[in-house]
């Protein structure tokens, strides 16, 4: 049971794959079919990295843990987040403005503690490396040192749910692999 991917071209030269709070997607460069062996095999390689795993439900964060998970990483991280607010967003788990705005998806809210907190992290780390490069993540290795496997796991977590709202629960199963 493979979950339902959406294809978007783009002036690109690759492939990429990412995990949104809406679901997975697939960046096609232009000229290329989404039908293709080349796209077929990448995205199978793709979901089998995704590592699912059923969360408790119970280990939600409320929206006073957000804001104080936030203060407290952007301590540790030593930028300042003049605002932080929280609000339906359907391609992104949260965004960061260059200056201090940090927009959180209430989707963060049904999230496991420490997904959450990788989000966070993440997009704070962005206040002082703005891109993903490898400045960005040896910061993210220095504050987060499982940053990689939280990343796998909130995307598996976005597969898990989608398969929910489409085939119902079927008691945890899934593919696991959890190989990169």
């Amino acid at each position: 049971m493979l979950p339902e991917v959406q294809y978007r071209h783009q002036q690109r030269q690759s492939l990429a794959m990412k995990v949104t709070p809406d679901g997975v997607v697939v960046l096609l460069p232009c000229g290329l079919n989404a039908d293709s062996p080349q796209v077929r095999t990448f995205v199978q390689a793709g979901l089998q990295k995704l590592q699912t795993s059923k969360v408790s439900e119970t280990s939600e964060v409320s929206s006073e843990d957000l804001k104080a998970l936030v203060a407290d990483w952007s301590e540790r991280i030593g930028v300042a987040v003049r605002r932080v607010q929280v609000r339906g967003m359907r391609r992104k788990w949260a965004s960061c403005s260059s200056r201090g705005t940090l927009t959180l998806s209430a989707d963060l809210l049904r999230l496991p503690h420490d997904l959450v907190e990788y989000v966070v992290c993440h997009e704070l780390v962005h206040l002082r490396v703005p891109e993903h490069g490898k400045g960005w993540r040896a910061l993210m290795g220095a504050y987060l040192p499982d940053w990689r496997e939280r990343e796998r796991r909130l995307a598996g977590w976005v597969v898990d749910r989608q398969r929910e709202r489409k085939f119902g629960d079927l008691g945890g199963v899934g593919v696991r692999d959890g190989g990169e």
